[in-house]
Parts: structure tokens; sequence; C-alpha cells
């Protein structure tokens, strides 16, 4: 059976990152495609999608939702606080747990 080659764009910097966790693995590139290609040809469903916890515990939709909160928070008209102080900040939490008054 001959070789052939598969072909797939991305950043240069998402493909140097991936290659120095790749040697720290001791895998090549293309025995990564090989796995994820069998995985594929196996499961009939990739190898990604299937994993149901992360490392911590956190399932993949949970993970999905706590991304999308922190994104929320990240933009400036939702964050109320972009614009206050630390001190302002602070006196805000402590105001919404009665233990300062404005």
């Amino acid at each position: 059976m001959s070789d052939s080659m598969v072909t797939a764009r991305m950043p240069q910097a998402k493909k140097d990152a991936a290659n120095k966790v790749l040697d720290k693995l001791g895998i090549s590139a293309s025995r990564f495609i090989n796995n994820a290609y069998d995985y594929l040809i196996k499961h009939g469903s990739s190898p990604f999608d299937s994993v149901e916890e992360q490392e911590d515990g956190m399932s993949a939709d949970r993970l999905r939702q706590a991304l999308a909160q922190v994104e929320d928070m990240c933009l400036p008209e939702s964050n109320r606080f972009a614009t206050m102080s630390d001190d302002e900040i602070r006196r805000e939490r402590l105001a919404r747990q009665g233990l300062e008054t404005r």
C-alpha cells in the first residue's frame, strides 16, 4: 500500500507549539495524525468529541459554559467593574454582602 499526503492549514505559531508538545511526547506529527485517523476509522467518530471529562473532572459542556462566562466578563459593555477603582470594587462587594454601607 502506498502512502499519501494529508495537508492542513494552520497558523505557524500553533504548528510550532504543537510540535514542541509532540517532541516532549516522543511522537511525530505523522504518527499523531495516523492515530487520529485510526480512531476515526475504528469508532466512526472524532476522538476529540468523545471526551466527556477533562483532566480536572469538568465536562466539555461545562468547560464551554465557563469559557463563555469568562468571555462575557471581558466585554466592556457587560463588565460593570471596568471603570471602577479597586477601592470602589471592594466597597461594592462589601455592600452587596451587607458589610458596608454606602
